[in-house]
């Protein structure tokens, strides 16, 4: 039986990968975590096994002794590099482990979409659609009257390298820019991009490839319910696999990418936002729905063409104990569905984030609520 190290810095990634692989093995997990939030998942059923490393470069040479001694103790041991941090630690080191590592990128790709400003001007070079953007080494060089004039208001400013939306701002006005970014004492990000505001339905592109050759893809878009809580639905769109495989083929890229992506309402062209070189948030919503990437990229499944995720609905926030409906099902299905109920219902450090999720859920639709009947 195959074994893993998942190495990672952010626990939620970390999580569903954990997540994606138990649904398909009943290996040990050893976590390797890169941050202090990564401790709480000493606690879950889903992980075997913790260490702590700094990925920065400090702790190379003992994260090099450490696999090599759990590659002694276990069979088969395999390294998952979940994010870009782990990644790029990897790459430091890999001709040192001796495990066998799931393809993922390397430093010059990591370089390339791990960067918001690289990531447009490569898909300005191959023709790809994006929002007009322009570059600026920090707050103080953005000039509010001709970047409204040139991309219009509102506008989009973010930082180049960092995530899960951090440093994000549509600004509205001169007031707006001024307040929430220029007189901000926290606002303290740079260099920034300024992008063209695009209305329309965000979607996301996700993908796996190998030396440049795509082997699977999903396209994703979230469906936010008037209860609490949100589902992910997977669709087709030419168009995205077609920056699928231009991504994947012009970069050589090996490993798994998520792009965030926008239909815009009144034309319903495609525009790219950004790539993330790494597993994503709602990994869990393509596994339930019959595409793990995981294991796709431990055991790649022998078929003729590309594995595509066109169809299906997940429910991304529910924990199987608040849905009475999914309880027989997780106790009579035998395949991947049922082992992720499973998985679920057994693991407490899922069903806490899960409750804090719907907790946060509840107490922004109740705002919500209040606010409209203050109107």
């Amino acid at each position: 039986m195959r074994n893993f190290i998942v190495a990672g810095v952010f626990r939620p990634l970390v999580a569903e990968v954990l997540l994606a692989i138990h649904t398909f093995t009943d290996a040990n997990c050893v976590v390797v975590g890169g941050s202090k939030e990564m401790h709480i998942l000493r606690f879950s059923s889903l992980c075997s096994g913790y260490l702590e490393a700094d990925f920065t470069g400090p702790d190379d040479d003992r994260f090099v002794e450490k696999v090599n001694l759990l590659a002694e103790a276990f069979a088969d041991l395999v390294l998952i590099p979940v994010d870009t941090y782990s990644a790029r630690m990897t790459n430091r080191v890999r001709d040192r482990l001796r495990v066998r590592i799931v393809a993922a990128p390397d430093s010059p790709a990591l370089d390339l979409f791990d960067n918001k400003w690289h990531f447009y001007q490569f898909c300005k070079k191959h023709g790809l659609n994006v929002p007009l953007t322009r570059l600026v080494d920090s707050k103080y060089d953005l000039d509010f009257a001709a970047t409204a004039s040139e991309l219009g208001v509102p506008f989009v400013v973010k930082p180049i390298c960092l995530a899960a939306s951090t440093g994000v701002h549509a600004v509205t006005s001169e007031a707006d820019f001024n307040q929430k970014i220029l007189e901000s004492e926290s606002y303290r990000y740079a260099p920034l991009i300024a992008q063209r505001f695009i209305s329309g339905t965000d979607v996301g592109l996700n993908f796996l490839a190998s030396g440049g050759k795509v082997s699977a893809i999903s396209i994703q878009q979230r469906i936010v319910q008037r209860r609490v809580g949100s589902k992910m639905k997977f669709i087709a769109n030419d168009y995205l696999v077609e920056v699928a495989h231009t991504l994947a083929r012009e970069s050589a890229y090996d490993g798994v990418m998520n792009v965030d992506a926008r239909i815009e309402d009144d034309t319903g062209k495609v525009f790219l936002f950004e790539s993330n070189p790494r597993f994503w948030r709602s990994l869990s919503a393509s596994v339930w729905c019959g595409l793990n990437f995981v294991a796709e990229c431990v055991d790649p499944t022998p078929a003729e063409g590309i594995r595509m995720l066109t169809s299906g609905t997940a429910d991304i926030y529910y924990h199987p104990l608040y849905s009475p409906r999914q309880w027989r099902f997780a106790v009579s299905d035998r395949g991947w569905q049922g082992r992720m109920l499973r998985c679920k219902m057994g693991d407490l450090y899922t069903l806490a984030t899960s409750s804090k999720t719907l907790l946060l859920e509840k107490m922004d639709h109740s705002s919500q609520v209040m606010a409209l009947c203050a109107r």
